[in-house]
């Protein structure tokens, strides 16, 4: 299938960590909206790639294997995408094995910190939300919503689970130089998440952390993300050709937060080009 009539998304979520389709799902549906190279990129697991790889063979997707590490960073939200990784690689699972263990125990906690504000739901229907994959915050957030505390996302990340409000505790997070090293020595290349979320002040500051982060290994840029408005794009767009950088693009998909497979925005398509620079990647 051309670029230029072909489909891609290179940022989505199974329910190997906060997204609500299974890998063979979600490459099955993929293949039915028409996409043709999806990125798997779990929150800090890699548990869900095996069985996307297998059914990307069964239905002829492309899928290239990755993660999605939060990192450990004192403003905003910052995220690190790994593309292209050997997920076999044996320092990379401990880390994630570790980073699982830290995610079951703050589970616990939030829980406790819930119940003594009222709010009064188990760990076992948490686990049960997860069904077996990593537990976050939305598998939480969606117990909450079932338990009548909330009607939906927004409400639940308003009034729960954030800094300040019942349910908060902090996320055990990998530090940054640590996941820059995984995804290198993994075979990957790192690409920074959806940047406007790092909530930096100006333009000036973006850049100076950008300098630091190439220095450490950064390969590419999220230009296009749902994140971002038409300006947000034009403007990472000139940093990844002012430092040489890749650019790539993803709906973030979980499929419970209005996301649509293969579109940054609505009715945005995530543009097929953008794969060309990555072929010599693909194994």
């Amino acid at each position: 299938m051309s670029s230029s009539t072909s489909k891609i998304d290179l940022h989505c979520h199974t329910t190997a960590s906060d997204g609500i389709k299974s890998p063979t799902d979600l490459i099955e549906y993929a293949k039915s909206v028409g996409i043709s190279t999806i990125a798997i990129t779990d929150h800090d697991t890699i548990s869900g790639i095996d069985e996307a790889l297998k059914a990307g063979k069964r239905y002829n997707v492309q899928v290239i294997p990755g993660i999605e590490f939060s990192i450990d960073y004192h403003q905003g939200s910052f995220h690190l995408l790994g593309l292209f990784i050997d997920h076999t690689y044996k320092p990379l699972i401990e880390k994630v094995e570790y980073l699982a263990k830290c995610r079951e125990t703050r589970s616990e906690r939030i829980v406790d910190d819930l119940i003594k504000h009222n709010i009064t739901i188990s760990n076992k229907e948490i686990q049960k939300e997860a069904n077996g994959g990593s537990i976050g915050r939305p598998h939480i957030a969606r117990v909450l919503i079932k338990q009548g505390y909330a009607k939906d996302m927004k409400e639940v990340f308003s009034n729960f689970l954030i800094k300040g409000k019942p349910g908060y505790i902090k996320k055990e997070k990998i530090q940054l130089a640590d996941a820059f090293s995984l995804i290198e020595k993994a075979g990957g290349i790192s690409i920074l998440a959806h940047p406007i979320s790092l909530e930096y002040s100006d333009s000036n500051e973006f850049d100076l952390f950008l300098n630091k982060l190439i220095k450490l290994g950064l390969n590419g840029i999220e230009v296009y993300a749902s994140m971002h408005c038409e300006k947000d794009i034009e403007i990472y767009s000139q940093f990844t050709k002012k430092y040489d950088l890749l650019m790539t693009g993803g709906s973030d998909f979980h499929g419970d937060k209005g996301e649509t497979l293969g579109y940054y925005c609505e009715n945005k398509l995530i543009p097929a080009t953008l794969q060309n620079p990555l072929k010599n990647f693909f194994r």
